[in-house]
Protein backbone atom coordinates (compact mmCIF):
# COMPACT_ATOMS: atom_id res chain seq x y z
CA UNK A 1 0.00 0.00 0.00
CA UNK A 2 1.15 3.48 -1.07
CA UNK A 3 0.30 6.39 1.67
CA UNK A 4 0.55 9.68 -0.34
CA UNK A 5 1.42 11.81 2.89
CA UNK A 6 2.59 14.90 1.14
CA UNK A 7 -0.48 16.98 1.99
CA UNK A 8 0.08 15.50 5.77
CA UNK A 9 1.03 18.43 8.31
CA UNK A 10 0.47 16.89 11.85
CA UNK A 11 -0.48 13.18 12.83
CA UNK A 12 -1.22 12.44 16.48
CA UNK A 13 0.62 9.13 18.42
CA UNK A 14 -2.87 7.58 18.25
CA UNK A 15 -2.60 8.23 13.99
CA UNK A 16 0.92 6.54 13.70
CA UNK A 17 -0.01 3.47 15.78
CA UNK A 18 -2.77 2.70 13.44
CA UNK A 19 0.05 3.07 10.49
CA UNK A 20 2.16 0.95 12.43
CA UNK A 21 -0.54 -1.44 12.99
CA UNK A 22 -1.27 -1.56 9.67
CA UNK A 23 2.35 -2.01 8.23
CA UNK A 24 2.75 -4.56 10.46
CA UNK A 25 -0.63 -6.20 9.04
CA UNK A 26 0.75 -5.89 5.58
CA UNK A 27 4.02 -7.11 5.71
CA UNK A 28 2.29 -10.17 8.12
CA UNK A 29 0.62 -11.17 4.21
CA UNK A 30 3.51 -10.57 2.29
CA UNK A 31 2.88 -6.80 1.18
CA UNK A 32 4.13 -3.04 2.88
CA UNK A 33 3.10 0.28 3.39
CA UNK A 34 5.03 2.90 1.73
CA UNK A 35 4.66 6.21 2.95
CA UNK A 36 5.58 8.81 0.03
CA UNK A 37 6.31 12.49 0.49
CA UNK A 38 5.80 13.09 4.40
CA UNK A 39 6.09 16.47 5.86
CA UNK A 40 9.23 17.61 8.11
CA UNK A 41 6.80 16.92 11.30
CA UNK A 42 6.05 13.85 10.00
CA UNK A 43 9.57 12.09 9.12
CA UNK A 44 10.91 13.32 12.94
CA UNK A 45 7.64 11.37 14.51
CA UNK A 46 9.01 8.36 12.72
CA UNK A 47 12.48 9.22 12.97
CA UNK A 48 12.00 9.47 17.31
CA UNK A 49 9.16 6.68 17.67
CA UNK A 50 11.79 4.08 15.65
CA UNK A 51 8.77 3.24 13.34
CA UNK A 52 11.27 3.77 10.38
CA UNK A 53 11.70 0.20 9.98
CA UNK A 54 7.31 -0.57 9.63
CA UNK A 55 7.01 2.34 8.05
CA UNK A 56 9.73 2.90 4.99
CA UNK A 57 9.45 6.52 3.20
CA UNK A 58 9.72 6.85 -0.10
CA UNK A 59 10.23 10.61 -1.92
CA UNK A 60 7.43 10.23 -4.33
CA UNK A 61 4.59 8.19 -5.26
CA UNK A 62 6.90 7.17 -8.73
CA UNK A 63 9.58 5.92 -6.04
CA UNK A 64 7.51 3.75 -4.18
CA UNK A 65 5.85 2.28 -7.42
CA UNK A 66 9.20 1.44 -8.69
CA UNK A 67 10.75 -0.09 -5.44
CA UNK A 68 7.16 -2.74 -5.67
CA UNK A 69 8.06 -3.52 -9.04
CA UNK A 70 11.24 -4.33 -8.15
CA UNK A 71 10.24 -6.94 -5.34
CA UNK A 72 7.98 -8.23 -8.38
CA UNK A 73 4.71 -6.89 -6.86
CA UNK A 74 1.34 -6.04 -8.75
CA UNK A 75 -0.27 -3.36 -7.57
CA UNK A 76 -3.48 -1.21 -8.78
CA UNK A 77 -4.26 2.48 -7.64
CA UNK A 78 -7.41 2.74 -5.54
CA UNK A 79 -8.31 6.31 -4.62
CA UNK A 80 -10.19 6.18 -1.56
CA UNK A 81 -11.65 9.60 -1.80
CA UNK A 82 -13.99 8.50 -4.21
CA UNK A 83 -13.66 4.76 -3.10
CA UNK A 84 -17.18 2.86 -2.05
CA UNK A 85 -16.99 3.79 1.66
CA UNK A 86 -13.69 1.20 2.81
CA UNK A 87 -10.51 1.66 3.16
CA UNK A 88 -9.48 -1.89 1.85
CA UNK A 89 -10.77 -3.14 -1.19
CA UNK A 90 -11.02 -6.80 -2.86
CA UNK A 91 -10.53 -7.35 -6.59
CA UNK A 92 -13.77 -8.99 -7.92
CA UNK A 93 -13.86 -13.03 -8.62
CA UNK A 94 -13.57 -13.40 -12.12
Amino acid sequence: MILDAATVEWLTFDSLAVLVREGMRLRSAGGELLLTEPGPALRKMIERTGTGSLLPVRTDVAAAVRSLAEDGRTWCRVDLSTAQGTLFTTPPLQ
